[in-house]
């Protein structure tokens, strides 16, 4: 099996890229509607972007996973390192929900700490987020894989998902809930959310869907494994043309079947629904394909390095990305004795926003955040250090 698909690389730095573009604008107030989710049902261009990672994440199993069960390594090691790896990334997660956990980052919040404003973050800890979903994702996905090696028993796995999303979601359980509602506040994943981790501990509260919550891991699961079947099958033969058609093929008659079931199941990437899975994932076919035929045959590769090295470190670079975010977000600071703002939105204002309007200032600090971790990413990347879990 082929170790190593360049394209992957590619897009996988490129979604990271988008990634980091699409989280961190300068002001939420001016963002432009094509880098914005769409409010709840739909697909603007930014919802492709999470699918597309959990879809690459699928697709590096086949160059990790499958090579090491040929290879004879004992299922049980292989659990651990699956178990160890999911429980990790989930816990990067949460440690990136917490911070700063309270601890004060600017001279004002220094002069009002006390130990209780720590304790008051962890009783509202956001549990769900993007990582712990990669996190959760990746544990089914990989379990599934490991444990069932016959592909026949690993679709019969992927479709036992799908049927218990569906049904949770569809039939009657719990009076007022669910029974086919795929509505802001009355579906079944959004109960589920509310008594197993509460109110406190989700994205909106009680007011929303938490765009990463528990029941949605089964479908969004649906892509990953759909990246680990498209690369297993495109490792195990030669990257030609009249291959790589087929596959875009795939792509594109998935992402129709699911514009054609649309009516029936909204897209809607809150709720993760089976119909956005398969519209994802019919698109990131069609562009592995586009990519492969590009880079992997033509060799096109001139000015992709940039992606590559974004690609190498991407859980680096998201947590790290995570972080900064963060801490702009929290540290207040004064200029020229104004009443104190947050530091980003400082340097939003003063750096962007004042020469370029508040819209195109807004894109700019997003740009400037992408090159500062790709100038990051540059370096670890021609040193060869990559940081794993």
């Amino acid at each position: 099996m082929r170790q190593r698909l360049v394209c992957l690389d590619v897009l996988r730095g490129a979604t990271v890229a988008m990634m980091i573009l699409v989280n961190n604008p300068g002001s939420w107030a001016h963002v432009p509607t094509p880098l914005r989710h769409a409010e709840w049902d739909g697909c603007t261009p930014t919802d492709l972007v999470f699918p597309f990672f959990l879809f690459i994440v699928g697709g590096a199993m086949a160059l990790s996973l499958e090579p090491a069960r040929a290879a004879g390594a004992p299922r049980g090691a292989m659990m651990k390192k699956v178990l160890r790896r999911g429980a990790l990334i989930i816990l990067l997660g949460l440690v990136l929900n917490l911070f700063p956990a309270g601890l004060p980052l600017d001279p004002q919040a220094m002069r009002g700490f006390h130990p209780g404003l720590v304790t008051e973050a962890i009783g509202h800890l956001r549990l769900p987020g993007v990582l712990q979903r990669i996190g959760a994702c990746w544990l089914i996905a990989a379990s599934l894989i490991v444990l069932l090696p016959q592909p026949r028993r690993r679709i019969a796995g992927a479709v036992i998902l799908l049927v218990l999303y569906e049904g949770l979601m569809r039939l009657p359980i719990v009076s007022g809930w669910g029974a086919g509602s795929f509505g802001h506040v009355d579906n079944f994943a959004r109960w589920i959310d509310l008594k197993v981790l509460g109110a406190d501990h989700l994205l909106e509260g009680a007011a929303n869907t938490d765009p990463e919550g528990l029941l949605s891991n089964l479908s969004a699961t649906l892509g990953m494994l759909l990246g680990f079947a498209a690369v297993s099958w495109l490792a195990k033969g030669p990257l030609v043309t009249s291959r790589l058609a087929k596959l875009l093929g795939v792509g594109a008659a998935l992402a129709a079947l699911a514009l054609l079931l649309q009516p029936l199941e909204p897209f809607n990437k809150h709720l993760w629904t089976p119909t956005y899975v398969m519209f994802t994932g019919g698109l990131a076919l069609a562009f592995l394909a586009a990519a492969a035929w590009m880079i992997d045959v033509r060799g096109w590769r001139t000015g992709l390095r940039p992606l590559e090295a974004y690609g190498f470190n991407p859980l680096l670079v998201f947590w790290g990305s995570g972080l900064l975010a963060r801490l702009l977000a929290h540290s207040r600071w004064s200029l020229g004795g104004a009443k104190p703002a947050p530091l980003g939105l400082l340097i939003y204002r003063h750096g962007y926003a004042s020469w370029a309007g508040p819209q195109a200032g807004s894109v700019l600090f997003a740009v400037g955040m992408v090159l500062f971790w790709l100038a990051i990413s540059w370096v670890l990347y021609r040193r060869g250090w990559a940081w794993r879990v």
